[in-house]
């Protein structure tokens, strides 16, 4: 019996056979999948040291917390654009630094900062940061840009963002209704509805026990329990989590570039792959071979200057298209662009 005749048959139960039997499966299985959304994973973010030659900031939130930044004028007479970056979870604003300080030379400002309950930042009593990207998030970074726009040297034109891990669904999850983001590049961002369907359906065996019951079971199922586990989890832990794949739907026509490792233990490149569906052109997937989850950049340091920086160059209000340089890595030709003030 295939998945598609199981639900056929629930459709033709009596309307209250299948209200009884989704009540079942909500009451018996959301407090199962509520407890394993809940658990954090062993994960050792980035610790680099800071350095001197940036601008440390403070600026409010919107619910009334402090956050710290620090402002990475360019390295060039003239600037191409402002890049905001967004760090992973548990990490702080000086990870920017090895993923993006280059881009300082190539014409871009960059701001980073720490998140609440992060590095120098404000901590909110009460609120324990988890990997999935909550309110909380959205909001520090709502606020990191309503701190940009004030600046004396705003940018007109807007702003680039460049989130890694759960500061990559952060960035996308904002830029759907912030007009002036022109552009979103992530490395590692995951969804939160996409990649709970993927563990409840690996992990429907353990738990379901009952073969007949989870092997057979529609996936639209699967879906409808970790949306109950989700709303568990959100009552509980007094949180909304956004739904990163309608955003990601909703960026267009602002670019955007995911970069993901083919190794990621964490997040299986299907389900990156499904977050990138849900997006629209222009859009651009580099999976990078054997990298494991954050570390496409230690892999192939190079190439992926190249790649952020082209892709950025070409983003930009200010930048250009104009081929200037290339270089093969791993027998893929890159090319680098340069830009015009």
């Amino acid at each position: 019996m295939s998945s598609t005749q199981v639900l056929v048959l629930l459709l033709a139960l009596p309307p209250l056979g299948v209200l009884a039997f989704a009540c079942y499966v909500l009451i018996r299985y959301t407090p199962v999948i509520g407890r394993i959304f809940e658990e954090k994973p062993v994960f050792f973010p980035l610790r680099v040291d800071p350095i001197p030659d940036g601008e440390d900031v403070s600026f409010p939130t919107r619910d009334g917390l402090e956050l710290v930044g620090t402002y990475f004028p360019a390295r060039t007479e003239g600037r191409l654009g402002v890049v905001v970056f967004c760090h992973e979870f548990l990490g702080n604003r000086w990870s920017a630094l090895p993923y993006a300080d280059y881009l300082r030379d190539e014409g871009f400002d960059l701001f980073s900062f720490d998140f609440r309950n992060h590095g120098n930042s404000d901590s909110e009593d009460g609120y324990e940061p988890f990997q999935w990207v909550c309110g909380r998030e959205t909001r520090d970074l709502q606020a990191a840009l309503a701190y940009l726009r004030t600046r004396p040297d705003r940018d007109p034109a807007g702003f680039g963002v460049f989130g890694v891990s759960r500061g990559g669904g952060t960035a996308l999850a904002v830029a759907a209704d912030e007009p002036d983001l022109w552009a979103v590049a992530t490395d590692g961002a995951f969804p939160t509805r996409g990649t709970m369907l993927a563990y409840i359906m690996r992990w429907a065996e353990i738990y379901v026990g009952r073969w007949f019951i989870w092997r057979y079971m529609p996936v639209a199922m699967f879906a409808f329990v970790g949306w109950g586990g989700r709303l568990r989890s959100q009552w509980r832990l007094r949180r909304v989590f956004p739904d990163i794949e309608r955003a990601a739907s909703r960026l267009a026509p602002r670019p955007l570039f995911m970069i993901h490792g083919q190794r990621d233990a964490y997040i299986n490149q299907d389900i990156a792959r499904g977050l990138y569906d849900n997006a629209r052109e222009p859009k651009d997937f580099w999976l990078v071979p054997g990298a494991k989850h954050n570390r496409c950049r230690e892999l192939c340091p190079e190439e992926y200057r190249v790649r952020v920086t082209s892709f950025f160059r070409q983003a930009a209000p200010r930048g250009s298209r104009s081929p200037v340089a290339s270089l093969s890595t791993e027998g893929h030709r890159v090319e680098a662009f340069a830009g015009h003030l």
